[in-house]
């Protein structure tokens, strides 16, 4: 059973739709639905809104597709 969605600040996710437009790499952290933390440096693709939970779409530099639940990221570093 999976957590439930806790929203994000409104300028948190600011900082993710202006990585989106202007096709910027950032560094985070995120852990999955099992808890389990990753870190690297992504490239944000867009925002999706499924299930009434909001998911990052991005890119991992070798250019494999995550699907990263926003209020499970951890830390953003510009």
């Amino acid at each position: 059973m999976t957590e439930p969605y806790l929203p994000i600040s409104c300028s948190l996710h600011d900082e993710y739709e202006i990585a989106i437009i202007h096709k910027k790499h950032i560094n985070i952290e995120w852990s999955d639905e099992s808890g389990v933390q990753y870190s690297g440096k992504i490239l944000p693709k867009d925002i999706l809104v499924k299930n009434k939970q909001e998911f990052l779409i991005a890119n991992t530099e070798d250019g494999n597709e995550l699907f990263i639940r926003l209020d499970r990221i951890i830390l953003l570093d510009d």
